[in-house]
């Protein structure tokens, strides 16, 4: 199984955030789970993440419709931080939307790698990880 140093779940619902934990905790991904309710406690957690010894985490799983920064503000905000901040390789939308319009959108944004649909599937984002495992292993061996 391929395991990745850490993991971010951006959502503002805490009931999927604790199945996603659950789900990437069973599943051997990661041991390093952090979450975040919305776009802005996800960008001020990778800002703070070095203050407090952390590296960014490998892999963003990022809802689209939240209170406060929603996740496409999110991912305008984020083409901002420093490259020290970004997540090492994937960032993946992870949301309940089909629409081809949110979808069209999400396709718009260099720094997203996947547009998956919730609940999280093992063999979705096993195949994301597969398509990036390479520079997820040169990244966090840099790091």
């Amino acid at each position: 199984m391929k395991k990745i140093k850490s993991v971010l779940l951006v959502d503002d619902d805490p009931t999927i955030n604790f199945v996603h934990k659950l789900f990437l905790t069973e599943w051997g991904i990661t041991d390093q789970i952090y979450t975040a309710a919305n776009g802005q406690e996800a960008l001020d957690f990778l800002e703070r993440s070095e203050d407090f010894g952390q590296q960014p985490p490998s892999m963003i799983l990022l809802d689209i419709n939240m209170p406060v920064m929603n996740g496409f503000e999110f991912l305008e905000a984020y083409k901002d931080l420093q490259e020290s901040k970004k997540a090492s390789v994937i960032m993946a939308m992870l949301t309940t939307s089909i629409h081809d319009k949110d979808q069209e959108k999400a396709s718009q944004f260099i720094h997203l790698d996947s547009y998956m649909s919730k609940p999280l599937d093992k063999d979705q984002l096993m195949k994301v990880i597969d398509k990036y495992w390479l520079e997820i292993e040169q990244k966090e061996n840099v790091l």
